[in-house]
């Protein structure tokens, strides 16, 4: 009311007025003070961030943001008490995720095991990064990835995201497609190795073990389906009632509806494009299939610097092949694992038995008391 001149709102000519005069009134003393405060106040700098990155905020952000740096898309979140996002006493788990996901698949989980550590671990924060792969999520506009499209290709990108962000993975976690892709960033040369990398549910076989293996995880019919989809689809619900019918299951559905975003520009949400590249994708699961990485499951299971270990959902094991069963016991105890109540997106259907599984291996892997 002072600023009103004692008056209601009905006389707003004459409150402005005086709202104008107390404003010339009181400008000298506000710089006076002002500059009174910047004088007794230490001097505050902001941290310094190398190029193309950035301090921690709260929540998920990217890795890298500058468009003048041409790798594969990442996000990360900080996790502990200290929050300088570079610092020395930081330590980082990387995780890749499978085909047709993103690394915001894993946003649930990686939160949970990277608040985990961080409570535990007093010495150190913790930094989880979640790494899109070539033909997947932000990483289709971020990175024009070139053919072929193989593990070896994408395991590639992931050692030059690490050189390039300047990350140094001290734990490794792959799922699926991106275990096999883990496996084939540790055959690599001149690369920060992780201490320990987790291949989640990934069969380190190929087809050619296993002609009888049929359709692994479903993912052939799913191609088979994806492939008949438009490049723009009008709606989610559209996308639904065209993939219910043809026995997918809506929480499949749903998944990869994740998938799809409005073109950049448009001002409705709908219609949407997909975030992938299919072909690139069809040509990942090709050369997963194709692939045995047993020999490099064993090496590294059982090295003491760069180990691997292997964890299966209990559903997928149940129809794993006797014969691969068999080579198991090339494996230490330790280094395989059986994640009960879950299925191949053992993420989602037991992520407390598996935040809980990794907890303690990775402990005991960094000595974490």
């Amino acid at each position: 009311r002072m600023l009103t001149g004692g008056v209601g709102v009905g006389c707003r000519v004459d409150g402005l007025s005086h709202f104008k005069r107390l404003c010339k009134l009181v400008s000298p003393w506000c710089q006076l003070r002002s500059a009174s405060l910047a004088s007794a106040a230490p001097t505050l700098t902001a941290p310094v961030v190398p190029p193309g990155r950035r301090p921690p905020p709260a929540g998920w952000t990217p890795v890298l943001h500058s468009h003048d740096v041409k790798t594969i898309a990442a996000q990360a979140q900080q996790f502990g008490t200290d929050a300088t996002f570079w610092s020395e006493h930081t330590r980082t788990i990387a995780i890749l995720h499978g085909l047709f996901g993103s690394g915001r698949n894993w946003r649930s989980v990686g939160s949970a095991l990277g608040k985990a550590l961080a409570e535990r671990d007093t010495q150190h924060s913790w930094r989880v990064v979640l790494v899109d792969q070539r033909c997947h999520g932000a990483s289709t506009q971020a990175y024009d990835a070139p053919a072929p499209h193989t593990l070896d290709a994408s395991a590639e990108d992931v050692a030059d995201f690490f050189e390039k962000s300047g990350i140094e993975p001290d734990i490794l976690l792959g799922h699926s497609l991106g275990g096999k892709v883990a496996l084939a960033y540790l055959d690599g040369d001149k690369r920060v190795m992780p201490k320990c990398t987790f291949v989640l549910d990934s069969a380190p076989f190929s087809k050619h073990d296993c002609p009888d293996l049929g359709d692994l995880h479903g993912t052939f019919s799913t191609l088979n389906v994806l492939r008949e989809l438009p490049d723009v689809v009008p709606s989610r619900k559209w996308l639904h009632d065209t993939l219910a019918p043809r026995g997918m299951s809506v929480d499949l559905i749903n998944w990869l509806g994740t998938n799809l975003v409005a073109p950049e520009g448009q001002g409705s949400p709908e219609p949407m494009v997909w975030q992938w590249n299919f072909a690139g994708c069809e040509s990942l699961f090709q050369s997963y299939v194709d692939t045995c990485h047993w020999e490099t499951l064993t090496r590294s299971a059982n090295s003491s610097d760069a180990s691997a270990e292997l964890v299966i959902a209990q559903r997928t094991f149940d129809d794993w092949p006797a014969n691969q069963k068999a080579r198991l016991s090339s494996l230490p105890s330790h280094a395989h694992h059986v994640l009960p109540k879950s299925g191949h997106w053992l993420h989602v259907d037991n992520p407390k038995g598996l935040v809980e599984l990794l907890m303690a291996r990775i402990c005991d892997k960094m000595s974490i008391p």
